[in-house]
């Protein structure tokens, strides 16, 4: 593919909300444990540490955090009351069919970047058909050449994915929230690296950038217009 620049863009949290709504599944779910004589504090500490543990076995995305809040259930109550499993069942469609809410200006910015010469990749991960009904639910389809989706962020996928539009390094711009899973990863490979701040980042995916130095910090989505420039032509 014959390409001047490939800009690559997370998309949980940096396109459109993600974060809130597992908040959101959190807090219900703490409030159903509380009601059957649990307290919050210790469920919450299950939820995370349990959260943490399943990643190596079952990647990211929704479907293995509801998993993880039923085996939490069942493991204090193997037989929880009707009215119990009904309730979780509710948390977890809520999680599952939440709207997809774009982030300001993202529209509006991907569409000033359609008249530029750059091809644009939204690059996530999860389970495929999960993220691929948030994709098409956020009718951005007309606004990007492209998504990739994977289980895990990793070196070798980024490397994989830069391969696949004949890049190289120089030519490319990542732009993410997480530390671990986008800006990390991109530093590594030498691509810069452009960091959307949410104060919703999960604790598993905040650590210290590696490369500081190629790393552009922005609060909105379309501060990402005025730093397109540092992509060279």
């Amino acid at each position: 593919m014959n390409c001047k620049t490939l800009l690559i863009l997370d998309a949980d949290d940096t396109l459109w909300e993600s974060a809130l709504f597992f908040e959101r599944t959190e807090y219900d779910f703490l409030g159903l444990m509380r009601t059957l004589g649990f307290k919050r504090e210790n469920v919450r500490h299950m939820v995370h540490t349990r959260d943490i543990e399943r990643l190596s076995a079952t990647g990211y995305g929704a479907r293995p955090y509801i998993d993880t809040l039923q085996q939490i259930m069942l493991e204090l109550i193997p037989e929880p009351p009707l009215w119990a499993s009904t309730a979780l069942r509710d948390i977890e469609s809520a999680l599952l069919e939440h709207p997809v809410i774009l982030m300001p200006g993202v529209t509006e910015t991907l569409l000033a970047i359609k008249s530029l010469p750059i091809t644009t990749v939204i690059y996530t991960m999860g389970e495929q058909e999960h993220q691929y009904d948030k994709f098409m639910k956020s009718c951005l389809v007309r606004l990007v050449d492209d998504i990739r989706i994977v289980p895990d962020k990793t070196v070798a996928n980024l490397e994989d994915l830069i391969n696949r539009f004949n890049m190289t390094p120089d030519r490319c711009m990542l732009v993410g929230n997480s530390p671990r899973s986008d800006i990390n990863p991109a530093l590594s490979l030498g691509i810069q690296a452009v960091h959307i701040v949410r104060d919703r980042t999960w604790a598993a995916e905040r650590e210290d950038f590696i490369n500081p130095g190629l790393v552009r910090t922005i609060e909105k989505f379309d501060e990402l217009l005025d730093i397109l420039g540092l992509i060279k032509s």
